[in-house]
């Protein structure tokens, strides 16, 4: 079981947040993204009917080839659509990411999110080792 989430434009992370006297603080152009990917959700969420990865995980992000400018590096914009997936509840935690990739391509807003489970499977080799192991223990 896959999850689609579809989003807005994520900005880059290098431009995502400014410095001030106080520090860091978010963009405009971050705070958008929130608040556009909050309203964009709200749309998805009884298709998403409360599904949910549970565990370890891989993705692909599609950016919009249309939002495309020349000078875009489409590898610095996942984080902020992976801290949305945690935030809406369909992943546990964006950390437990095993892997993901990005690419240019067609899609209906500014980018789509899959989210793919990853299932740790014992091999018939090992299952037997451990069943020795467990045996020679007893």
């Amino acid at each position: 079981m896959s999850i689609v989430l579809h989003l807005p434009w994520p900005p880059s992370v290098n431009g995502a947040n400014n410095f001030g006297r106080k520090g860091f603080y978010p963009s405009k152009e971050k705070e958008s993204f929130f608040r556009e990917a909050d309203s964009l959700f709200l749309t998805q969420k009884r298709a998403l009917a409360g599904q949910r990865v549970e565990g370890p995980f891989t993705y692909h992000l599609v950016l919009n080839r249309a939002r495309r400018g020349p000078l875009d590096d489409g590898d610095n914009r996942g984080k902020y659509p992976l801290d949305c997936a945690q935030k809406f509840g369909l992943i546990e935690n964006d950390k437990l990411a095993e892997g993901g990739s990005w690419s240019w391509g067609d899609c209906e807003h500014g980018a789509m999110l899959s989210i793919h489970p990853v299932y740790h499977r014992v091999q018939p080799h090992q299952q037997e080792s451990a069943n020795e192991r467990a045996n020679n223990r007893a």
